[in-house]
Protein backbone atom coordinates (compact mmCIF):
# COMPACT_ATOMS: atom_id res chain seq x y z
CA UNK A 1 0.00 0.00 0.00
CA UNK A 2 1.27 3.48 -0.76
CA UNK A 3 2.21 5.54 2.26
CA UNK A 4 1.51 8.95 0.65
CA UNK A 5 4.35 10.37 2.78
CA UNK A 6 7.44 8.20 2.15
CA UNK A 7 8.55 8.69 -1.47
CA UNK A 8 11.40 6.19 -1.20
CA UNK A 9 9.08 3.42 -0.03
CA UNK A 10 6.34 4.34 -2.51
CA UNK A 11 8.81 4.42 -5.42
CA UNK A 12 10.11 0.96 -4.49
CA UNK A 13 6.55 -0.32 -4.26
CA UNK A 14 5.65 1.19 -7.65
CA UNK A 15 8.71 -0.45 -9.17
CA UNK A 16 7.72 -3.81 -7.72
CA UNK A 17 4.15 -3.40 -8.95
CA UNK A 18 5.38 -2.66 -12.50
CA UNK A 19 7.66 -5.68 -12.32
CA UNK A 20 4.67 -7.80 -11.33
CA UNK A 21 2.60 -6.32 -14.16
CA UNK A 22 5.36 -7.09 -16.65
CA UNK A 23 5.27 -10.69 -15.49
CA UNK A 24 1.46 -10.90 -15.44
CA UNK A 25 1.03 -9.52 -18.96
CA UNK A 26 3.29 -12.11 -20.60
CA UNK A 27 0.07 -13.87 -21.50
CA UNK A 28 -3.39 -12.38 -21.43
CA UNK A 29 -6.08 -15.04 -21.50
CA UNK A 30 -8.84 -12.49 -22.00
CA UNK A 31 -7.94 -9.70 -24.46
CA UNK A 32 -10.75 -7.59 -22.97
CA UNK A 33 -8.48 -7.14 -19.94
CA UNK A 34 -6.20 -4.96 -22.06
CA UNK A 35 -8.64 -2.06 -21.73
CA UNK A 36 -8.39 -1.90 -17.94
CA UNK A 37 -4.63 -2.49 -17.98
CA UNK A 38 -4.01 0.28 -20.51
CA UNK A 39 -6.31 2.61 -18.55
CA UNK A 40 -4.36 1.95 -15.37
CA UNK A 41 -1.05 2.44 -17.17
CA UNK A 42 -2.31 5.70 -18.59
CA UNK A 43 -3.24 6.95 -15.12
CA UNK A 44 0.07 5.73 -13.74
CA UNK A 45 2.04 7.43 -16.50
CA UNK A 46 0.24 10.70 -15.81
CA UNK A 47 1.19 10.35 -12.15
CA UNK A 48 4.76 9.52 -13.14
CA UNK A 49 4.87 12.78 -15.10
CA UNK A 50 3.84 14.65 -11.98
CA UNK A 51 6.48 12.82 -9.90
CA UNK A 52 9.22 13.70 -12.40
CA UNK A 53 8.22 17.38 -12.33
CA UNK A 54 8.28 17.34 -8.54
CA UNK A 55 11.72 15.68 -8.49
CA UNK A 56 13.07 18.31 -10.89
CA UNK A 57 11.63 21.05 -8.68
CA UNK A 58 13.25 19.48 -5.60
CA UNK A 59 16.66 19.67 -7.30
CA UNK A 60 16.15 23.34 -8.10
CA UNK A 61 14.57 24.28 -4.76
CA UNK A 62 17.49 22.89 -2.77
CA UNK A 63 20.44 24.20 -4.78
CA UNK A 64 21.90 25.77 -1.62
CA UNK A 65 22.42 22.26 -0.24
CA UNK A 66 24.01 20.77 -3.38
CA UNK A 67 27.70 19.81 -3.27
CA UNK A 68 29.71 17.15 -5.04
CA UNK A 69 31.47 14.33 -3.15
CA UNK A 70 34.55 16.53 -2.67
CA UNK A 71 32.41 19.27 -1.07
CA UNK A 72 32.46 21.65 -4.06
CA UNK A 73 29.28 23.71 -3.91
CA UNK A 74 29.56 25.02 -7.49
CA UNK A 75 29.92 21.51 -8.88
CA UNK A 76 26.90 20.43 -6.82
CA UNK A 77 24.80 23.27 -8.22
CA UNK A 78 25.81 22.36 -11.77
CA UNK A 79 24.93 18.70 -11.16
CA UNK A 80 21.56 19.55 -9.56
CA UNK A 81 20.68 21.93 -12.39
CA UNK A 82 21.69 19.31 -14.97
CA UNK A 83 19.60 16.67 -13.19
CA UNK A 84 16.58 19.00 -13.23
CA UNK A 85 17.06 19.65 -16.95
CA UNK A 86 17.23 15.93 -17.70
CA UNK A 87 14.13 15.26 -15.60
CA UNK A 88 12.25 17.98 -17.49
CA UNK A 89 13.31 16.33 -20.76
CA UNK A 90 12.08 12.97 -19.45
CA UNK A 91 8.77 14.63 -18.56
CA UNK A 92 8.45 15.94 -22.10
CA UNK A 93 9.01 12.44 -23.46
CA UNK A 94 6.38 11.13 -21.05
CA UNK A 95 3.90 13.62 -22.50
CA UNK A 96 4.33 11.87 -25.85
CA UNK A 97 3.96 8.47 -24.17
CA UNK A 98 0.75 9.63 -22.46
CA UNK A 99 -0.64 10.78 -25.82
CA UNK A 100 0.17 7.40 -27.44
CA UNK A 101 -1.22 5.43 -24.49
CA UNK A 102 -4.38 7.52 -24.58
CA UNK A 103 -4.79 6.88 -28.32
CA UNK A 104 -4.27 3.15 -27.79
CA UNK A 105 -6.72 3.21 -24.90
CA UNK A 106 -9.37 4.87 -27.07
CA UNK A 107 -8.89 2.34 -29.87
CA UNK A 108 -9.00 -0.56 -27.43
CA UNK A 109 -12.28 0.81 -26.08
CA UNK A 110 -13.84 0.35 -29.52
CA UNK A 111 -13.09 -3.39 -29.66
CA UNK A 112 -15.76 -5.96 -28.86
CA UNK A 113 -13.86 -9.16 -28.09
CA UNK A 114 -15.88 -12.21 -29.09
CA UNK A 115 -15.15 -15.69 -27.78
CA UNK A 116 -13.37 -18.14 -30.04
CA UNK A 117 -15.80 -19.70 -32.51
CA UNK A 118 -16.52 -23.38 -32.07
CA UNK A 119 -14.81 -25.40 -34.84
CA UNK A 120 -17.35 -26.33 -37.52
CA UNK A 121 -16.79 -30.07 -37.32
CA UNK A 122 -17.91 -30.07 -33.67
CA UNK A 123 -21.00 -27.94 -34.25
CA UNK A 124 -24.33 -29.69 -34.11
CA UNK A 125 -26.48 -26.67 -34.88
CA UNK A 126 -28.70 -27.18 -37.94
CA UNK A 127 -28.44 -23.47 -38.71
CA UNK A 128 -24.85 -24.04 -39.95
CA UNK A 129 -25.80 -26.98 -42.17
CA UNK A 130 -26.51 -26.18 -45.82
CA UNK A 131 -30.20 -25.97 -46.52
CA UNK A 132 -31.53 -27.60 -49.68
CA UNK A 133 -32.72 -25.40 -52.51
CA UNK A 134 -34.49 -26.43 -55.66
CA UNK A 135 -32.65 -28.64 -58.10
CA UNK A 136 -31.14 -32.06 -58.37
CA UNK A 137 -30.06 -33.53 -55.02
CA UNK A 138 -31.61 -30.43 -53.46
CA UNK A 139 -28.69 -28.21 -54.53
CA UNK A 140 -27.74 -26.09 -57.48
CA UNK A 141 -29.52 -25.14 -60.65
CA UNK A 142 -31.96 -27.85 -61.85
CA UNK A 143 -31.55 -26.70 -65.46
CA UNK A 144 -27.78 -27.18 -65.71
CA UNK A 145 -26.84 -30.63 -66.99
CA UNK A 146 -24.92 -32.67 -64.44
CA UNK A 147 -21.17 -32.74 -65.19
CA UNK A 148 -21.20 -29.63 -67.41
CA UNK A 149 -18.74 -26.77 -66.85
CA UNK A 150 -21.50 -24.68 -65.34
CA UNK A 151 -22.18 -27.45 -62.83
CA UNK A 152 -18.65 -27.53 -61.37
CA UNK A 153 -18.77 -26.66 -57.73
CA UNK A 154 -22.51 -27.11 -57.67
CA UNK A 155 -24.51 -30.09 -56.62
CA UNK A 156 -22.62 -30.35 -53.31
CA UNK A 157 -22.70 -28.03 -50.35
CA UNK A 158 -19.62 -25.90 -49.88
CA UNK A 159 -17.51 -26.85 -46.91
CA UNK A 160 -16.47 -24.03 -44.60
Amino acid sequence: MPTFHDPTHDAAEASEALRGLAYATRTLDDPADTYAVIGSLLAGTRSLRQVIDQLAAAHLNHLRLAHDDAGDHTAGIVAADSAADELHRAGTLLDAAVARLDAGFQHTGRIAWYPDPVPEHTMSSPSRSPQPVSGRDGFGDPFTPKGSRADRGQGHPLSM
